[in-house]
């Protein structure tokens, strides 16, 4: 170590003096605001890690549940520097015999904080430039893996705005769900991303001589592209999520109008539920969309008394014509 950095050292480590009023106001919230007290203060957790335990519940329980804060869900914990959130992920087919009944558990559900409503697939209608799978390999260290520091530090980084620990757990997930999780149902998924000419050409190579292992090297670009480019309004209920509060929900009415879910739409669905957030499915006609993609241990399905094609969503009687809430 050389003078100059000595001298960076020495100044930059120079005790903070507490005043008396800080020392006695640390004292009061050590006391009132306690991990066990259950009386939190606003974004008292914001710097801890998050982690999820997704609810295994009854159908009535969604309701119950899916209305609560956190820190009232069974299983709420709250550790040294990590807090566990009591999360829900559901798949709801058919209907019940009343549908005024259906729809207003429905609506009580929306009727919740942070809470974005989708009446369709895809979830969001995008287009990936090649500039997005490029990041994906400029981010690759020397052993051709995703490396948290070079992620955070790249200039495609999208999500610097949020806090580091919640960008480090974000960053940490992405690297996970890139490993391909054993709760996809086949390692071949994948969404229409552009290659950048060399890579283009070594995929085409690669295909002759090892198609699995090309499909899952699409299947990790793909994912990276996806999970790098979150819409804004997914990362305004992250940044919205005190944690022992109100759970944010994305809460999905497919009555297969639109298009069948995507991989990028399960690929969302997934990182988010991983991330605390709540996932309900309602589909009337009891077609398949999740179960496509995701083993069926990872989430709930519920089947209601009666399928309904084409249903609409209304409330109070009126056609529910908002895409989101």
């Amino acid at each position: 170590m050389n003078n100059d950095q000595k001298f960076d050292e020495v100044n930059f480590m120079k005790q903070r003096t507490a005043t008396q009023a800080f020392k006695i106001s640390e004292e009061i919230n050590d006391i009132l605001h306690d991990k066990e007290s259950g009386c939190y203060k606003p974004w008292q957790f914001s710097t801890y890690k998050v982690e999820r335990d997704t609810l295994k519940t009854t159908y009535e329980e969604i309701v119950l549940w899916g209305s609560q804060e956190a820190m009232i869900r069974p299983g709420f914990k709250i550790g040294v520097r990590e807090i566990v959130i009591p999360n829900l992920f559901s798949k709801i087919n058919g209907v019940h015999e009343d549908i005024k009944q259906y729809r207003e558990e429905i609506s009580q559900l929306l009727e919740q904080e942070n809470v974005l409503f989708f009446k369709k697939f895809p979830l969001y209608k995008k287009r990936y430039k090649k500039a997005e799978s490029k990041a994906y390999f400029n981010t690759l260290n020397l052993n051709g893996e995703l490396e948290r520091s070079r992620l955070l530090s790249s200039d495609s980084w999208r999500y610097k705005t949020l806090n580091p620990v919640l960008q480090e757990k974000i960053a940490d997930l992405i690297i996970e769900f890139c490993h391909i999780p054993y709760f996809w149902k086949h390692r071949n998924f994948k969404t229409k991303v552009r290659l950048p000419l060399i890579n283009r050409i070594m995929d085409i190579a690669l295909m002759f001589i090892n198609r699995d292992e090309r499909d899952e090297k699409m299947m990790k670009i793909s994912t990276f592209v996806v999970l790098n480019n979150l819409d804004k309004e997914l990362i305004e209920i992250l940044k919205s999520f005190d944690y022992p509060m109100k759970v944010p929900k994305i809460i999905i009415y497919n009555n297969n109008k639109g298009k069948h879910m995507s991989y990028a739409d399960a690929l969302t669905l997934m990182f988010m539920n991983a991330l605390g957030i709540d996932i309900m499915i309602f589909n009337p006609a009891g077609a398949s969309d999740i179960e496509n993609f995701v083993k069926e241990e990872y989430y709930d399905i519920h089947r209601l008394e009666e399928y309904r094609n084409n249903l609409p969503y209304r409330k109070n009687g009126i056609i529910y014509r908002l895409s989101h809430k």
